[in-house]
């Protein structure tokens, strides 16, 4: 009986952390070296996020009527549990926009669902500050066939 009450008091701790790391993990699925696709065609690549949280990657716009598309941009952010937010400085090898998009959202039900602002640069009135909303939804990663000899 002893031994039975032991299993029990070491044991049912141990299943209680397994749930509840199981829990946090499900919560914060945004990942490094993961794609998203918003609603317009443009694309957020998360390279890497460090143990603070912090972002890096690159963004192609594909907005119609924006400038600066289909080219990288550098993004760079911070992840915090579910909530992100991550920023992109329209200016690359190829060309400048000469403007500064902001994102900030959430990850819940396998999408990020944000409200952006982008700011062009010598803005004099808030009402120069455009605005709207993005969901970004997971692209699907290609598995490539591997080289195998025959």
């Amino acid at each position: 009986m002893k031994i039975i009450r032991l299993i029990f008091i070491v044991a049912l701790p141990l299943l209680w952390a397994n749930i509840a790391l199981a829990s946090d993990t499900q919560q914060q699925a945004i990942q490094g070296l993961s794609a998203w696709v918003n609603q317009s065609g443009s694309t957020l690549h998360i390279d890497s996020i460090d143990p603070a949280g912090q972002i890096t990657g690159h963004y192609i716009n594909r907005a119609q009527g924006y400038g600066c598309q289909n080219t990288p941009y550098p993004v760079t952010g911070w992840v915090y549990g579910t909530a992100i937010t991550f920023t992109v400085k329209w200016e690359n090898a190829t060309e400048a926009c000469n403007s500064i998009t902001s994102w900030t959202g959430f990850y819940y039900d396998g999408v990020i669902t944000t409200l952006w602002q982008l700011v062009v640069n010598k803005s004099k009135n808030k009402k120069q500050i455009i605005q709207g909303q993005d969901v970004f939804k997971p692209v699907k990663q290609k598995r490539l066939p591997s080289l195998k000899l025959k």
